[in-house]
């Protein structure tokens, strides 16, 4: 069964760029290890994560970052069954939202993504979408 999560939590510190691709460097390689795709992005201090894979390696790495003290606030957005994964060809990316450059290249993917048919897609390009037009 593949699954998907996706979450918003406020960062503890003030991150540095350099510490930004620390963070986005180790959760890549754990996901690649545990077939994990999804997206990461950062935006005024707030990460929104969307993880999707199969059901035990997603439950056991949103229990890490549950535990993770760089998050506070996690809110769990979707926890539910898909019939495929959202993110696939994305290669669990990383967005740091702080120019229109950015936030371009982010739009370009969600709008192909609203290809898809699929619910769960649409839902989770909304969230994505009101998450970085927020503040």
């Amino acid at each position: 069964m593949i699954k998907t999560v996706c979450y918003l939590s406020d960062s503890v510190e003030h991150n540095t760029m350099d510490e930004l691709k620390i963070l986005y460097e180790k959760a890549k390689e754990n996901n690649r290890v545990n077939n994990i795709t999804g997206v990461l992005i950062y935006k005024d201090r707030n990460f929104l994560q969307v993880l999707e894979g199969e059901e035990h390696p997603v439950d056991q790495t949103f229990k890490r970052i549950k535990k993770d003290k760089r998050h506070k606030n996690i809110f769990e957005i979707i926890n539910s069954e898909i019939e495929e994964r959202i993110f696939e060809d994305y290669n669990f990316g990383f967005t740091i939202v702080n120019n229109n450059e950015e936030l371009k290249n982010l739009y370009q993917y969600l709008d192909w993504l609203k290809e898809a048919d699929s619910s769960h897609a649409n839902k989770v390009v909304r969230m994505v979408e009101n998450f970085v037009s927020s503040k």
